[in-house]
C-alpha cells in the first residue's frame, strides 16, 4: 500500500509539472498549490503513521524475542537446578545406603565379637571347673551310728569368712518403773476381778447332758 501511496504521489507529481508548464490564471495556480500541499501534508502523515507502526512492530517483536530468550533462560536454569538437586539426591540415597551398610557391618562384627568372648570365657570357666578343688563338707549327718560329713549342693556352704570381733547385743535402756500406791488394794482387786471369771469358765465348762443307761435305755 505504502508503494502504491508513492506511486501515486509520484503520477500526481508528475501530473502537476505538466499542468505548470501550461498556461494557467491565478486561480488555477492556487488551486494547485493546494492541492499540492495537501497531497504532501497527507503523504507525510502516511509515512509518520508507517513509521510508528514499524517501530511498534518492531519493539513488540524484539520484547516477544527478549521474553522468549527468558524464557528460555529460565528453562534452562530450572532444568540445570533440577538436574543438580537430582544429582544431590542420589547422592545422599547413596550416602545413606553407605551408612546404613557400615553400621550393619559394625553391628554384625560386634555381636561376633561378643559370641566369640562369651565362648572363650564359658571354655576357660568349664577349664577352671575341672581343676578347681570341690567345697569342705559342711552337711554332717549317721551312718551305722556314727557321725559323718557329706557334700550336699541343696545345703547352705560353709561360712567363707568369720568376723573375728565377738557378737556384743546392743545395749537397752530398761523400761520405766511403774509407781504402786497400794499393793494389797491392787491385789484384792485382782482376786475381786478373777471370781467371776472362774465362775464363768465352770458355767462354759458343765456338761449340758446327763445321760445314764436304765434297764437297756438311755435315759437323762
Amino acid at each position: 500500500s505504502f508503494n502504491a501511496d508513492l506511486e501515486n504521489g509520484r503520477q500526481s507529481h508528475a501530473d502537476e509539472i505538466s499542468l505548470e508548464n501550461r498556461n494557467l490564471t491565478p486561480w488555477e495556480s492556487w488551486l494547485l498549490d493546494k492541492e499540492k500541499k495537501a497531497r504532501n501534508e497527507l503523504q507525510r502523515k502516511f509515512a509518520e503513521e508507517r513509521k510508528v507502526k514499524e517501530e511498534k512492530l518492531e519493539k513488540e517483536l524484539q520484547e516477544k524475542a527478549s521474553e522468549e530468550q527468558k524464557r528460555i533462560r529460565a528453562q534452562e536454569k530450572n532444568q540445570a537446578k533440577y538436574r543438580e538437586w537430582l544429582q544431590k539426591k542420589k547422592e545422599e540415597e547413596q550416602e545413606r545406603k553407605k551408612k546404613e551398610q557400615e553400621q550393619e557391618e559394625n553391628s554384625k562384627a560386634e555381636q561376633l565379637e561378643k559370641k566369640e568372648k562369651a565362648k572363650k570365657m564359658f571354655e576357660e570357666w568349664l577349664e577352671q571347673a575341672k581343676i578347681k578343688p570341690r567345697p569342705t563338707l559342711h552337711s554332717y549327718g549317721y551312718v551305722n551310728g556314727k557321725l559323718t560329713g557329706y557334700y550336699d549342693g541343696s545345703s547352705y556352704p560353709a561360712p567363707g569368712f568369720l568376723n573375728p570381733i565377738p557378737w556384743k547385743p546392743i545395749p537397752m535402756p530398761p523400761p520405766p518403773k511403774e509407781t504402786v500406791k497400794n499393793p494389797s488394794a491392787k491385789k484384792k482387786k485382782r482376786a475381786v476381778s478373777s471370781q467371776p471369771y472362774n465362775s464363768n469358765v465352770s458355767s462354759l465348762y458343765k456338761p449340758k447332758d446327763n445321760l445314764r443307761v436304765v434297764g437297756g435305755t438311755l435315759r437323762r
